[in-house]
């Protein structure tokens, strides 16, 4: 086949240049297929291609020493097929799922670099060998003189490789497809997602690693996977050589040699300290028994955890001070985030509270996990510095059990990614110079005097209460989320992206949270939820009841005029009722299976209205969602989002009902005991 009929260089760079248009793929695709038209071929190649991108994927968690990199790259590339306009959503998704297998495969089989290197050659090899065996030319013999590399215009072959290379998979993919298949075209609008991808891309990775923050949520990709709690404990005190005892003691008794305020909290820079109190402040923040902590969060394989020294200090709780006016003391007792950093990605900075006396009356409480514990002698609790909400609270009933300081040390680490170093001695860095610029704002308005301190401690208070119930309610991980979707939907100018990407995520967290339940992070879980699920039925509401302003100003679509269905509101407003009910039954906390993850006990009730209607929970759902259904406006509008909700709903109905979850391994129940 002549080369210069069949494609030039400057020909491919000015369709790149036009974005890939539609006549690119539909012409590749068929002189492609001229090569490989016996069935056998076609079968190998669905076999060699994903062997040698599985090795290929292999040897970057080789050498990154994390899937994540892959990941990341895996996405990009799917991202990237969109642009092509001829491609089929057949295809599209078929090769998506195929990208999905392998990487999940090169996470499972955990190839060496060996093996790596011998699946992509066997890949690359045994496709030739399935060509001669068939008798087929191969179709890089187009590109390359006589199936040799041509050295005198290696630009040209380069480019026709790297083009056959990037698109192979897809090709594969669409040899298989019936030529009777529905074959629908992406929308339009979604070759803008490639013009885009320079802004796309890296809200995209923000976004990824606003979730995959340690190992145990490293696939975490995305609001609707399981996700799990990230506070971490451990005990000092112990009978073996690595114990911190005395350490602790040495500390805490230099403490109260400085005699701490009993009217205000009081505070000791690590940096402060000299000679033994110095040393045995350093040997607790490097102990083995946090480090080991850490790792089973944070995996010596794929994580770098760093002991930010800036940060560390002795610290001694103060009194609430309720009657006071504004004051700094008043943030630890009200619900609050020590940090602003969350909103940098794949990465972490912790702080560990470790006890160092008999501590009965000061409670520490992580509504999310949830937790409540006393700092007791060498008790560590550690939680992400800028992304865990937490208080103390104090009994005073139990103050004369306990010493009369409350004194502990704070410590703190940062985790990032090996591959991501920058990025975490950026973290580092900031994560100081914020800690020390809150700290002197913080002394600045323990005790205010002055109108303009006074301010200031309202606004300490203010801006931590803000945060607090965005974070609460909202949660900073799904803000970027929705960034994510807002942005899609701007870019492709079709604002139905924004409803599919936020109407389903629900289905999917109860479902993957029902199947792994280890360790969930509960508070989130039901935070989460509960949003994505208001704001689908939110944008269903608004659909049913004002489809035409719905159409003309968000959709820009074609629509039906609003038509009042009784039958179909009075299946909305009974399914509805129904819900409410089963939710009063159960209580919110075993609606959203407080039981199944164990958070609270399993109790069988025959209020209404269970006993009555088999899984009222779901089966009045599903009835209110085919009471919307039914007005000819909705479908008209959204004919396969409420499906969609249905069919999700039932698979989750079909999982409780056979009780499908992912059984706990015998060293799981162990650590239970």
């Amino acid at each position: 086949m002549d080369l210069n009929n069949t494609f030039s260089a400057a020909g491919f760079n000015e369709k790149m240049h036009q974005g890939l248009d539609r006549s690119y793929y539909t012409d590749l695709y068929s002189k492609f297929s001229e090569f490989h038209q016996n069935e056998y071929n076609i079968f190998f190649h669905l076999l060699t291609t994903p062997l040698g991108l599985l090795g290929l994927m292999s040897l970057i968690r080789v050498i990154t020493n994390s899937s994540t990199i892959g990941m990341a790259m895996a996405s990009f590339y799917v991202l990237t097929l969109v642009a092509v306009e001829q491609l089929p959503l057949s295809v599209f998704f078929g090769t998506t799922a195929l990208v999905f297998v392998i990487m999940m495969s090169s996470r499972a089989l955990k190839l060496n670099m060996i093996s790596s290197f011998v699946c992509i050659a066997l890949g690359y090899g045994l496709q030739d060998l399935a060509h001669i065996i068939t008798g087929e030319k191969t179709y890089d013999s187009t590109y390359a003189l006589s199936g040799e590399l041509d050295v005198s215009s290696l630009s040209t072959w380069a480019t026709f490789f790297l083009d056959h290379c990037y698109y192979l998979l897809p090709l594969c993919v669409d040899l298989v497809i019936p030529e009777t298949f529905i074959r629908i075209d992406p929308p339009a609008g979604m070759q803008n997602l490639y013009t885009h991808a320079y802004a796309l891309i890296p809200l995209f990775m923000w976004t990824l690693g606003s979730y995959c923050l340690d190992s145990k949520n490293g696939f975490c990709f995305f609001p609707g996977v399981h996700y799990s709690g990230r506070v971490v404990q451990c005990q000092l005190c112990t009978d073996d050589k690595e114990s911190r005892k005395k350490d602790l003691k040495t500390v805490r008794d230099w403490a109260i040699a400085h005699c701490p305020s009993k009217q205000t909290s009081s505070h000791w820079w690590f940096s402060d300290l000299q000679g033994s109190v110095r040393q045995a402040f350093e040997n607790c923040a490097k102990s083995s028994i946090i480090s080991k902590m850490m790792r089973e969060q944070f995996s010596e394989r794929h994580y770098c955890v760093d002991i930010v020294e800036g940060m560390n200090e002795i610290y001694v709780s103060g009194p609430a001070r309720e009657e006071e006016c504004f004051n700094s003391d008043q943030i630890f007792y009200s619900k609050h985030v020590d940090g602003p950093l969350g909103f940098v990605p794949f990465v972490s900075t912790y702080r560990c509270i470790v006890g160092m006396d008999k501590n009965l009356a000061i409670s520490t409480h992580f509504p999310m996990k949830p937790l409540s514990q006393n700092a007791t002698e060498g008790e560590v609790i550690g939680f992400d510095f800028n992304r865990e909400i937490h208080y103390i609270t104090k009994d005073p009933s139990k103050e004369a059990e306990s010493d009369e300081f409350r004194v502990v040390l704070k410590l703190h680490y940062c985790m990032y990614p090996r591959v991501l170093r920058p990025l975490g001695w950026m973290m580092h860095g900031a994560s100081v110079l914020y800690n020390k610029t809150f700290r002197a704002l913080f002394l600045k308005t323990i005790k205010p005097h002055s109108y303009y301190e006074h301010f200031l401690s309202w606004n300490v208070i203010f801006t931590t209460s803000l945060f607090n119930y965005l974070e609460t309610f909202v949660g900073e991980r799904n803000m970027v989320y929705f960034i994510l979707a807002a942005s899609v939907s701007y870019i492709t100018g079709n604002n139905m992206m924004f409803l599919y990407m936020t109407s389903f995520i629900h289905y999917f967290r109860y479902i993957s949270t029902y199947y792994y339940r280890s360790e969930t992070d509960y508070g989130s879980f039901k935070r989460d939820v509960l949003l994505f699920k208001t704001i689908a039925l939110t944008q269903l509401g608004l659909v049913y009841l004002f489809p035409e302003f719905m159409a003309t100003y968000v959709y820009k679509c074609d629509f039906m005029p609003f038509t009042f269905d009784a039958v179909s509101v009075l299946m909305i407003a009974s399914g509805y009722v129904i819900s409410i009910l089963a939710t009063h039954a159960l209580g919110l906390d075993r609606t959203y299976f407080g039981s199944e993850l164990g958070f609270c006990s399993y109790e069988r009730t025959n209020q209404f209205p269970y006993g009555f209607i088999p899984h009222p929970m779901i089966v009045s759902q599903v009835w209110a969602l085919l009471g919307i259904a039914k007005a000819p406006h909705v479908n008209h509008l959204l004919p396969y989002v409420i499906p969609t909700h249905i069919a999700l709903y039932m698979t989750h109905m079909l999982q409780e009902q056979f009780d499908i979850y992912q059984k706990p391994k015998i060293s799981d129940e162990k650590k239970l005991l």
